[in-house]
């Protein structure tokens, strides 16, 4: 998104100098910018959209009220240490560690800095590229998106669930391609709730777009990015609706999609991983290990049975959180780019 309002107010800026040179301190300014802001969009984009909602939704709401029993400790030691926390345990959802951006952005940090926040960034970025790269050869074929998506999602069933376990484990020395999981276990496990989560994402946008073309709103030219449309009165109140379709969609299609694909992705953690949240690894008793002939991982059923109230509420606050986050990052990247724009202008020189 921020690329390409970077781009058309360039690109507008650009074409509004016509025969004007920008002055050499302009392109410092431009290169001060993207220094500044460039870590602060990879936060919000990556961090606070991808990180801390997949361990908001791993995160056990109601952690047990006693502390680990040490077989090393003492009989004192142990009377003293694992006495029945009451008023802990009353209060677990004001403790938990995703309660809050701040809270979670420490637990993050207390891990090994602010590297913590890009946990799993490696991971992410070669998914990425596999993606668009399958989904480039579906689409190339004429398949159309809602199909395409979930398709190349499916073939790397192992990079996405091997992201998950990354962002959600401790730190370990293994690389992430050391981490993937059996193709054929997580296929046979996600399957079914990649399908459901891409196709409602692509569903989320597919809808939206086809309501503004139905409402014959001034779109930007996919063909044309540097070109800003123009717009009248009328594109105000159909954006509205657009934008609260598009909400409803993430909200009941979307998000729901997600939690079901992570948590059954969550439930492929190896048992040797330890999270860095609270993690009920039985799903309330819904997990039967493989050794004893169960499944070993979570159904799409008990995911979504085993997510309670609770964390629901705090998943929707996380994500107003973010949104907020978002939308301020914004804000700010327009009232300091404008201003440039117009100091660059007014000391640019015409060439004759």
């Amino acid at each position: 998104m921020y690329h390409d309002i970077a781009h058309a107010v360039y690109k507008r800026g650009q074409d509004s100098m016509g025969n004007y040179e920008m002055p050499g301190w302009g392109l410092g300014l431009i290169f001060l910018d993207i220094l500044i802001f460039l870590p602060l969009v990879l936060v919000v984009n990556y961090s606070l959209h991808h990180v801390f909602p997949t361990l908001a939704i791993v995160e056990d709401p109601s952690p047990p009220a006693y502390e680990p029993v040490s077989l090393n400790d003492d009989a004192q030691s142990f009377a003293e240490d694992n006495a029945p926390l009451a008023d802990e345990a009353a209060n677990s959802q004001a403790r938990l560690v995703t309660s809050s951006l701040r809270s979670t952005y420490r637990a993050l940090t207390a891990i090994s800095g602010w590297r913590s926040l890009f946990r799993g960034l490696a991971c992410y970025f070669s998914l990425s590229v596999a993606t668009a790269f399958v989904y480039g050869i579906l689409a190339g074929t004429f398949i159309p998106s809602l199909i395409a998506a979930p398709v190349s999602a499916i073939a790397l069933v192992q990079l996405y669930t091997a992201w998950t376990h990354i962002v959600i484990s401790a730190p370990s020395s293994k690389t992430f391609w050391q981490r993937l999981p059996p193709f054929k276990k997580a296929f046979h496990a996600t399957a079914l709730p990649m399908v459901m989560y891409f196709f409602a994402a692509e569903l989320s946008s597919f809808v939206p777009r086809m309501l503004a073309y139905a409402m014959s709103m001034n779109l930007p030219n996919p063909k044309q990015p540097g070109v800003i449309p123009e717009t009248d009165k009328n594109d105000i109140w159909k954006g509205v609706i657009v934008l609260l379709v598009s909400l409803v969609l993430h909200v009941f299609l979307v998000i729901p999609t997600q939690v079901i694909l992570t948590r059954v992705q969550a439930s492929l953690l190896p048992d040797e991983d330890d999270t860095v949240v609270p993690f009920d690894r039985s799903f309330a008793s819904r997990v039967e290990p493989a050794i004893v002939g169960g499944k070993g991982f979570v159904t799409v059923k008990d995911a979504w049975q085993s997510f309670s109230r609770a964390s629901w509420v705090r998943l929707v606050k996380l994500y107003v959180k973010i949104f907020a986050a978002g939308l301020a990052l914004g804000l700010v990247w327009v009232a300091v780019l404008v201003p440039e724009m117009f100091l660059i202008l007014s000391h640019s020189k015409k060439v004759e």
